[in-house]
């Protein structure tokens, strides 16, 4: 799966340097405007449920799947209400969204994409999951490469690439998902009184898991959203496009370990020693991918950036210089959050994603209204973030029964990489 990632993300590497120059920083901003909508509607579509396929025993899966297309559909319907409702009512944000019909079209595929995927997640279809990552990286860079030759004055490419890619992709998925029930004889069922039994089973994730995870993606989504009200759509494409590229790392081999590192815990009995030996391992790991994209700006790396994007860009190298602080502890916490799950303590997680939304969200409120000076206010915003996700990699640890003297080695190399991007930023 990591392997499949690496495939995936060398693609946009390659092709992003040719989408800058084929589409304007003010297309990327409508693109990072949509991209921060959905990843945060994504949250709610499920209100948690879709967790329980990997989790749910046998004889419950048919109810967890008819659970996941119940909440699914409910939550798009109120979506489009609200869309509606906006629109009506002449809301700035509603009236002025890029491509409201694509939206829904998306959110459709990202059902199907969804449940598949923690299906051949919890079926142990690791190669499925591989080779779907690289048809959802190939499909996306060729459409939208493709969209940026053909003339949609009212559609952006970035936006219906993505969109076509991700429904592509679902339907990669749905072939294998559908080969594994039907090899078991699991089909949904709507028996209300199971799926009510079920949800009060896991009450926990709509009650925590949900608004924690929403909390948590609307302080990484939201300022693009805020932001856009305060600044010009050429800053906010170069906000957009550097928080892709600083989680890469994440993307290479966080995102694999997580949803591995879930299904892990899942197989087997909740042991303190299985949790220990397993955390730990992923840990040895993000230790070190956690530090690179920081230390790589902090030497310099923001002016490879503008190098690779091109000369519109040049704004983009100084944000990254601001966001870097920010990488770091979130790649270094966010494949490890299932452990909460498992555990039975997603309220712990939820009041760290209160914090660091009520911190990292007011900060930006506050200083769009003091300061025009973005540079200031992303600093600011990220400063306030790196604490909240330090304080959250010591209770993981603490959870998981491991000392941070077992990573003291790491330690140094964190240092060392902090202490030159605070130089980098003094001089900004």
């Amino acid at each position: 799966m990591s392997v499949s990632n690496i495939i995936m993300y060398l693609l946009p590497i390659i092709v992003t340097p040719i989408l800058t120059r084929l589409y304007t920083p003010s297309a990327f901003g409508e693109w990072g405007i949509f991209s921060s909508f959905i990843t945060i509607a994504n949250i709610s579509i499920f209100f948690g449920f879709e967790n329980i396929i990997i989790q749910a025993q046998e004889k419950q899966l048919r109810y967890a799947l008819s659970l996941c297309i119940l909440t699914s559909i409910g939550a798009v319907a109120l979506i489009g209400i609200l869309f509606f409702i906006g629109r009506l009512c002449d809301v700035s944000f509603f009236t002025t969204f890029p491509a409201p019909a694509i939206l829904f079209v998306y959110f459709i595929a990202y059902i199907f994409y969804t449940v598949c995927y923690n299906l051949c997640n919890r079926y142990e279809q690791y190669y499925t999951l591989s080779f779907s990552n690289i048809v959802q990286g190939g499909t996306q860079a060729i459409f939208r490469i493709l969209f940026a030759f053909i003339c949609l004055e009212s559609i952006n490419g970035l936006i219906l690439g993505t969109t076509i890619a991700q429904g592509v992709t679902a339907a990669f998925l749905l072939l294998f998902a559908a080969k594994v029930l039907s090899d078991r004889h699991i089909s949904p069922s709507f028996q209300f009184s199971k799926i009510k039994e079920l949800v009060a089973r896991y009450k926990n994730f709509p009650l925590y898991d949900a608004p924690s995870s929403m909390l948590s993606f609307a302080a990484f989504n939201l300022p693009i959203i805020i932001l856009s009200i305060y600044f010009d759509k050429g800053s906010i494409g170069c906000y957009s496009i550097i928080l892709q590229l600083l989680l890469i790392p994440m993307s290479f081999v966080g995102s694999a370990i997580g949803k591995v590192y879930y299904q892990r815990l899942c197989a087997e009995n909740v042991q303190l020693s299985h949790i220990q030996d397993t955390t730990h391992n992923v840990l040895s790991i993000l230790c070190v991918i956690a530090i690179l994209p920081l230390l790589f700006i902090a030497c310099g790396g923001d002016k490879i950036i503008i190098l690779f994007l091109g000369s519109q860009w040049q704004t983009a190298g100084n944000i990254a210089l601001c966001l870097a602080l920010w990488s770091f502890p979130t790649i270094l916490t966010q494949p490890l959050l299932p452990l909460f799950r498992v555990l039975n303590k997603q309220h712990i997680l939820l009041q760290y994603d209160a914090l660091y939304f009520a911190g990292g969200i007011g900060c930006i409120f506050l200083l769009c209204h003091l300061t025009s000076n973005l540079y200031v206010i992303l600093i600011s915003y990220a400063l306030i973030c790196f604490f909240v996700k330090i304080a959250l990699f010591f209770r993981i640890l603490s959870h998981s029964h491991l000392s941070f003297t077992d990573y003291w080695r790491y330690a140094l190399i964190w240092a060392t990489a902090i202490t030159v991007l605070t130089i980098r930023l003094l001089l900004l």
